[in-house]
């Protein structure tokens, strides 16, 4: 990287210790490194198979440039500046690959960022800010973004609040779906509305990283929670009920190859998981259904607490891995 440039005369000029010539090898070198499309640049997969290292080198460089916030001409220039050394426009814009209509507003869009340096003269001259310091300050900044959106985001939720208890709409709402996620989030809305006892039939003990906190936070409330497997404790689902013991929460096995995945809360909403195979246990279709009327919930509600009534509890001292 070249040093602070010193007075410029009209014959030989100083550089830093960049010469003429290791600019114009610098350069070339850069046009073999650098040089390639914008569609070579965003593809996943290439025809032509695996690159060799030079190319994968580069698109490291560029994409995370751009994953620090620079758009991509903005990643080609200051890449191409740090690699060749101080340069006019014209000669950054033949190394970058950039359009010479762009590149004066491309460089006053790095220097306003701070990652390039512009020298007086006709025609200016730009460089490259240390890359290490440029980096961190870009992370920095993007760390500055992120605190201030989740602070908005936070002011926000004050003002988006649910539609009231009163207002909610009665029957039985439906989702179709895939992915077991969209289960899981509508029964970690439920716990989070849950006051005195949520009761739940599954699987295997499953739950996502949403399910789980919300699952604590219902607990530290005084929530009673109550869950019941459908198979026996068994290799594969050994340590996801543990998790749920070492909360404290009750649980039971009621063993059954075919019954519908249910969340039951305080009495006054109902979920169901009825799945399209039920044998089947990665990627297949199911209908999630969702109501609050109180005829349904309240069957419901009952068939579940006389399921938990004839379920075997599950006791870890004795229980094993099989």
């Amino acid at each position: 990287m070249a040093t602070n440039r010193t007075k410029l005369s009209k014959g030989r000029r100083n550089t830093g210790g960049y010469s003429r010539r290791t600019a114009r090898l610098n350069a070339r070198n850069y046009d073999r490194y650098l040089r390639i499309s914008r569609q070579q640049i965003f593809e996943d997969d290439f025809e032509n198979g695996p690159q060799d290292n030079d190319t994968m080198e580069k698109e490291e460089i560029l994409r995370t440039l751009i994953n620090c916030g620079l758009s991509e001409y903005e990643s080609r220039v200051y890449a191409a500046l740090v690699l060749s050394g101080p340069a006019k426009a014209g000669s950054i814009s033949k190394q970058s690959d950039v359009p010479q209509s762009k590149i004066y507003e491309v460089l006053d869009q790095l220097a306003d960022k701070q990652l390039v340096e512009v020298f007086d003269g006709r025609p200016k001259e730009f460089k490259a800010a240390e890359p290490e310091m440029a980096i961190k300050n870009m992370l920095e900044e993007k760390v500055r973004e992120i605190d201030s959106l989740k602070a908005k985001i936070e002011e926000m939720s004050t003002f988006l609040k649910p539609i009231k208890k009163e207002e909610t709409l009665g029957g039985i709402w439906s989702i179709k779906g895939e992915k077991y996620k969209e289960f899981f989030n509508k029964a970690s809305e439920m716990l989070r509305r849950a006051d005195q006892y949520v009761y739940a039939i599954t699987r295997d003990f499953s739950r996502t990283s949403l399910l789980s906190e919300e699952v604590k936070k219902s607990i530290r409330r005084g929530v009673k929670v109550r869950v019941i497997g459908m198979e026996k404790i068994n290799e594969r689902n050994y340590y996801k009920a543990k998790w749920y013991h070492d909360l404290g929460i009750d649980l039971r096995t009621f063993q059954t190859k075919v019954h519908p995945r249910i969340v039951v809360v305080d009495g006054r909403e109902l979920l169901l998981r009825l799945d399209y195979n039920p044998q089947k246990r990665d990627r297949f279709k199911f209908n999630s259904l969702w109501s609050e009327d109180p005829s349904l919930v309240t069957v419901m509600d009952n068939y579940v607490k006389s399921i938990w009534k004839n379920a075997s509890p599950i006791r870890f001292r004795r229980a094993k891995k099989v």
